[in-house]
C-alpha cells in the first residue's frame, strides 16, 4: 500500500506528540511522587517534634505555634469532615498518638488531638509544578512549529506532483515555477525548463511533418490532375491508383507518427473480415484476384479502429509475403484470435527484439529483421489493447493476434465502413 510523504510526516508528528506526552506525564508523575515522599518524611519529623512538645508540656498552644511557624494552617470543619470520610492511608506514631499524619490521595495533613478535639493542619506553601508545565508546553509548541515548518516546506511537492500528472497526460501548457530556494525549487525549475524544451521540440516536429506532408501532397495532387487528362483509360487508372497509393502512404506515415508520440486517438468501428482483407489488399497494391493471401475463413466481425487494425494486418502480411519462399500467407481465425502463417525459417531472436525500431540481426548474412514494420505492429496493438504472439512449427511461422475477433456471425442490421473511402484523399 503506497503512502504519500505528507501522511508520513503527519504520522511522525503524531508519534512525536504521543511520545512527548507520555514522557511528560511519567516525568510529572514521578516528580509528584518524589515530592510527596519527601513531604511525608518532613512531616514525620514535625510529628515527632510535636509529640515531644505535647508530652513534656501538655501544651497544645505551643504545638499550634510551632506548626504556624512551619507554615501550616488549620483547615475548615467542612474540609475536615470530607478528609476524615475519605481517609484511606494513615501514618501515625503508636507511642504518641496526639499528633499523627493523615494521607488522602496525594495530600498529606497533620492531625493534632487535644482534649478530645481533632484539628487538621495543611501546609500553606506547596511545591509548584508550574515550571514543569511551562517547559512541557514549550516543548509541545516547538514540536508543532517544527511540524508546520516541515509541512510548509513540502507543500510545493503536492503542486509539483499535480503538474507532473498533467504533463504525463499530454498537457503541455503548464508552468511549474516555485519561489523556493531549496532542492524542491531547483527540481521544479528543472522540470519547468524540460517542459518548455519538450514543447518546443514537439512544435518543431509537428511543423516539420506538416511541411513535408504539404510538399509531398502538392505534386501528388498535380499528378492526379494531369492523370485525369490522359486519354488512355488503362494508363489513366494506373496513374490514379499510383497517386492514391502515395497519398495513402502519407496518411499512414502521419498515423505512425501519432502512434510513436502517443497522440493517436482510437475510433472504434464494427467491420467484417471481407472489408478488412479487401482494404489491406488495396494497401498492398494487390489485385483482387491475387492468390497470395489465402483466407478461407468465416466472415468474422471486429470492433476496433479500422484504419489502425488494417495497418497491423497490412504489415504482418507484407512481412509474410516478403520472407516466404512461395510468396503466400494464410489467414485463419481460431476462436477470438486471428492467425497469419507463412512458410519460412524461424526467427533468429526472440520476438521482443524485433519490436525495436530498425532492428537488424547481428550477422548481416542472417539479417531477418523486419525493420520498422514490427515496431509499428507492436505500437498499434498496444494502442488497441491486443497482444501478438509468435510460434514456429513444421517449417511455418505463426503470428497470432489474441482477442481481436468480436464474433463469427454478423447481424444484418450492422453497417460497415466502405474500404474504398479510406483510399480517398483528404
Amino acid at each position: 500500500m503506497s503512502s504519500s510523504i505528507f501522511s508520513k510526516i503527519v504520522f511522525l508528528f503524531v508519534v512525536s506528540i504521543a511520545s512527548f506526552a507520555a514522557f511528560s506525564y511519567y516525568f510529572i508523575r514521578s516528580q509528584i511522587d518524589h515530592e510527596n515522599f519527601q513531604t511525608q518524611i518532613r512531616h514525620q519529623q514535625f510529628i515527632t517534634t510535636i509529640n515531644q512538645v505535647l508530652a513534656d508540656r501538655s501544651n497544645r498552644y505551643s504545638a499550634e505555634v510551632y506548626l504556624h511557624e512551619l507554615g501550616f494552617q488549620e483547615i475548615t470543619p467542612q474540609e475536615l469532615h470530607e478528609i476524615l470520610a475519605n481517609q484511606k492511608d494513615k501514618v501515625e506514631d503508636s507511642e504518641n498518638p496526639l499528633a499523627q499524619i493523615i494521607k488522602v490521595g496525594n495530600k498529606i495533613f497533620i492531625s493534632l488531638k487535644s482534649q478530645g478535639n481533632t484539628v487538621l493542619y495543611k501546609e500553606i506553601h506547596k511545591t509548584s509544578y508550574r515550571n514543569y508545565y511551562f517547559a512541557i508546553l514549550c516543548g509541545a509548541l516547538l514540536i508543532i512549529l517544527i511540524f508546520m515548518f516541515m509541512l510548509q516546506g513540502f507543500m510545493p511537492i503536492n503542486e509539483l506532483r499535480k503538474k507532473v500528472h498533467l504533463f504525463s497526460k499530454g498537457e503541455m501548457n503548464i508552468e511549474c515555477k516555485i519561489d523556493q530556494q531549496d532542492e524542491i525549487g531547483d527540481l521544479a525549475l528543472a522540470f519547468d525548463n524540460a517542459i518548455k524544451k519538450i514543447k518546443s521540440m514537439n512544435e518543431s516536429r509537428i511543423l516539420f511533418l506538416r511541411a513535408i506532408m504539404h510538399e509531398l501532397r502538392t505534386p501528388i495532387t498535380k499528378g492526379m490532375i494531369v492523370a485525369e487528362m490522359v486519354g488512355d483509360t488503362l494508363q489513366k487508372e494506373r496513374l490514379l491508383a499510383t497517386f492514391k497509393r502515395l497519398n495513402t502512404l502519407i496518411e499512414q506515415f502521419a498515423r505512425i507518427e501519432q502512434l510513436s508520440s502517443k497522440n493517436y486517438r482510437i475510433t472504434k468501428e464494427v467491420f467484417l473480415m471481407d472489408h478488412l482483407l479487401e482494404h489491406v489488399k488495396n494497401m498492398l497494391l494487390l489485385e483482387h484476384e491475387s492468390t497470395c493471401i489465402q483466407a478461407d475463413v468465416p466472415n468474422c466481425v471486429f470492433e476496433t479502429d479500422f484504419e489502425l487494425f488494417s495497418l497491423v494486418i497490412k504489415n504482418l502480411l507484407d512481412n509474410g509475403l516478403k520472407y516466404s519462399p512461395n510468396r503466400q500467407v494464410r489467414v485463419d481465425v481460431v476462436g477470438k484470435d486471428i492467425r497469419l502463417s507463412n512458410q519460412g525459417q524461424a526467427l533468429k531472436e526472440d520476438l521482443i527484439h524485433y519490436f525495436k525500431p530498425y532492428f537488424q540481426h547481428e550477422k548481416p548474412s542472417d539479417a531477418h529483421g523486419f525493420g520498422l514494420g514490427m515496431y509499428i505492429i507492436k505500437s498499434a496493438l498496444d494502442t488497441l489493447g491486443f497482444h501478438l504472439s509468435y510460434a514456429h512449427h513444421e517449417g511455418k511461422n505463426f503470428f497470432t493476434i489474441h482477442g481481436c475477433v468480436l464474433q463469427e456471425l454478423t447481424p444484418s442490421f450492422l453497417k460497415f465502413p466502405d474500404p474504398q473511402k479510406s483510399l480517398k484523399t483528404s
